[in-house]
């Protein structure tokens, strides 16, 4: 490398490191059952669990993992109390996500991963099936605090012998110049997630300072039906959209075959009891149309009854949000079919299904405690901007 680029290279990776711990600034990563703190490949770091409980054993797991986090967990094994980690709260009122990782590789040697409980303050969020093929798995939620300054996520055994455990905990706070990310939740309730597929595309999820999803959200690859195929579509990065999705996920989309194909999603819930869905769906037009007068208009229906219609425009991207909408499980049908006027086959590029975490009879808060770690400040985002402007205008001067 010429000598005299080595001064902008070096500016470049501080600033990427700066804007990397500003843009994160308030998340919380715990690797459960680990005895020191790590950074991992995207400059996320990962503090041991000892200052968020006091209960549970470490455990080491012997089928490893890539992630890191998923080689230790913590156990519970005492039946008779609920088992709870106590998460930092940094402001009176703000949603977080949270999400909760399980890994159990036979770390017990029983080849048995049991079932187990999850709740958050007090409410049954979801009910853990580990699996001995499966890799990690997944519990997500969004969770505004109520002006408490903690909140409980706990794990309770279910059945005799069957000790519940945790491998990592996520806490990302909701920083957001432009609005809330997804106005229509009840800050009273939480939503459990159910799925977050990005259509048309490849997974997209933070990957470090520059990456374009910015509250730790992954958008997994969803499969596309076969009588759709995948299109590109237009999308501008610093365009402002409703729950501020990565643009990625609009770049590309699923479209049918014909206008009178419709778009059929089926989804999976953890429950057969009727329960109250929130739906977001994402649409971005085509970068061409077929003809200058031709025009897109979509239906959408739950289930087979009709919830919305959505018109799309060129350049234009449309966000749906459907809420509260009563579904019973086990399986829901999102199906977008082209309304009457329609020239076009129905699109689109991406959906994500929560469920409401409502209260139960046994709701019951465990009594709180004060973390010592976790901090937050409420405008970094702004100055994570600033600063991956400044890592854009040193990456042109070294290549300059």
């Amino acid at each position: 490398m010429n000598t005299n680029l080595w001064v902008p290279a070096l500016l470049l990776a501080f600033h990427l490191f700066r804007a990397s711990s500003q843009i994160t600034i308030g998340w919380l990563n715990i690797d459960c059952g680990s005895n020191a703190t790590s950074w991992d490949k995207n400059l996320l770091q990962w503090v041991t669990d000892n200052d968020y409980t006091k209960a549970g054993i470490n455990k080491q797991v012997p089928q490893k993992q890539p992630l890191e986090e998923m080689n230790t967990l913590r156990s519970f094994p005492n039946q008779n109390q609920q088992n709870c980690y106590v998460l930092p709260y940094n402001a009176p009122t703000q949603r977080y996500l949270i999400r909760a990782g399980f890994y159990y590789g036979d770390y017990d040697g029983l080849s048995r991963p049991p079932p187990f409980d999850l709740r958050i303050n007090g409410r049954k969020w979801s009910t853990v099936k580990a699996s001995m093929a499966e890799g990690p798995l997944y519990h997500e939620a969004m969770y505004v605090n109520q002006g408490s300054g903690s909140l409980n996520v706990c794990v309770v055994q279910v059945e005799k012998g069957m000790v519940p455990f945790v491998s990592s905990i996520e806490a990302v706070p909701i920083y957001v110049l432009t609005g809330p990310l997804y106005p229509k939740m009840e800050t009273s309730y939480a939503y459990d997630l159910i799925s977050r597929v990005n259509l048309g595309g490849n997974e997209v999820r933070y990957a470090g300072p520059l990456s374009e999803e910015r509250y730790n959200r992954v958008w997994t690859r969803g499969t596309t039906p076969p009588n759709c195929f995948q299109v590109p579509t237009v999308a501008t990065a610093f365009l402002l959209i409703e729950n501020d999705p990565p643009f990625p996920v609009l770049l590309d989309s699923i479209q049918s075959l014909n206008p009178s194909d419709p778009i059929i999603l089926s989804v999976d819930l953890p429950h057969s009891t009727p329960q109250s869905a929130y739906i977001v769906l994402y649409f971005a037009e085509t970068a061409t149309l077929p003809k200058p007068n031709d025009i897109r208009i979509i239906d959408i229906y739950i289930n087979g009854q009709i919830k919305s219609t959505a018109t799309l425009k060129f350049g234009e991207y449309k966000v749906i949000t459907l809420y509260p909408v009563t579904v019973v499980g086990p399986t829901i049908n999102v199906t977008m079919a082209s309304a009457s006027g329609s020239t076009l086959p129905p699109i689109v590029s991406a959906m994500e299904v929560f469920t409401r975490v409502e209260p139960d009879s046994k709701s019951s808060s465990p009594p709180s405690s004060t973390p010592t770690h976790g901090s937050g400040i409420q405008g970094s985002f702004f100055y994570a901007y600033i600063n991956s402007i400044s890592c854009i205008c040193l990456f042109l001067l070294c290549i300059a």
